[in-house]
C-alpha cells in the first residue's frame, strides 16, 4: 500500500510539473505575440519639431502608454490658525488665486465632489494647456484634503495624465500651521527622459504658490475685522 501511494505521488508530481511548462510555453508565447504587436503598432509623433516614437495608434488618436509616477512636495509655515487655513484649500474654486497655473477650477453642477480643472503654464519653450475632472476624497477634518483625477477626463485626446494631490495640516501653535501640498502625476513613456528635469520645475513652481498662499492667508488675518 505505502508503495502505491508514492507511486500516486509521483505520477501526480510529474503531471504538474508538465502543466506547469505547459503554462510556461504560453505565456512565453503570448509575451512574444505581445511584443510583436506592440512593435507593429507603433506611431510616430513630433514634440517641438522632434519626432517621437513609442506611442500605440488607435484610429486617429495617439495614445502613450504610462511609465513613471513623479511627486513634487512643498511645505510652509503660515501665520494663521489651522481652521482658516482649512476653509481657504477647501474652497477649491479659490485655489487658482494662489496657484496661477491653474486657471481655473470649476465644482461640477449636481456633484460637488467633482470639479473641473484647467491648467495653464508656459514650461520648454512651448505654452501648455487642459484640463480634467478631479474627485474630492474624503477628508480628515483638521489633517487632510486630497483629490484624485477621473480616469477618461482629460482634455488632450490621447493623452491620460493620471494625477491625484493631497494638502496635510499640522497645528505648530494656535495661530501658527505648517501645510505640506504634494501633487503626483503619471508621466508618459515618451517624457520619461525628462523626468529629472520636469521635478524640480514643478517643485519650484508650487514653492512658490505656497509663498502666495501664505502671504493671502496672513494678510487675511491682518484685515480688520468688520463690526
Amino acid at each position: 500500500m505505502l508503495v502505491q501511494a508514492r507511486s500516486q505521488q509521483a505520477v501526480a508530481r510529474h503531471r504538474e510539473r508538465s502543466l506547469q511548462v505547459g503554462r510556461a510555453g504560453s505565456l512565453r508565447h503570448g509575451h512574444t505575440a505581445w511584443l510583436q504587436a506592440a512593435a507593429g503598432s507603433q506611431a510616430v509623433s513630433s514634440y517641438g519639431g522632434a519626432r517621437l516614437q513609442g506611442g500605440a495608434t488607435n484610429g486617429s488618436i495617439q495614445r502613450w502608454s504610462m511609465a513613471q509616477w513623479l511627486e513634487s512636495k512643498a511645505s510652509i509655515d503660515v501665520p494663521a490658525p489651522l481652521e482658516a487655513c482649512w476653509v481657504m484649500w477647501d474652497d477649491r474654486e479659490r485655489i487658482p488665486t494662489w496657484m496661477p497655473w491653474i486657471k481655473s477650477v470649476k465644482v461640477q453642477e449636481g456633484n460637488p465632489a467633482l470639479s473641473k480643472w484647467t491648467l495653464s503654464t508656459h514650461q520648454f519653450g512651448r505654452d501648455w494647456e487642459f484640463s480634467w475632472l478631479a474627485r474630492n476624497l474624503a477628508p480628515i477634518k483638521g489633517q487632510k484634503i486630497h483629490w484624485v483625477s477621473e480616469p477618461g477626463s482629460a482634455s488632450l485626446p490621447g493623452v491620460e495624465i493620471a494625477n491625484r494631490g493631497q494638502i496635510r495640516f499640522f497645528r505648530k501653535g494656535p495661530k501658527v500651521t505648517n501645510i505640506t501640498l504634494t501633487i503626483s502625476y503619471e508621466l508618459p513613456s515618451v517624457l520619461v527622459p525628462f523626468a529629472n528635469a520636469l521635478n524640480p520645475v514643478v517643485e519650484g513652481i508650487i514653492a512658490k504658490d505656497m509663498e502666495r498662499f501664505r502671504d493671502m492667508a496672513t494678510a487675511k488675518q491682518q484685515a480688520p475685522t468688520k463690526a
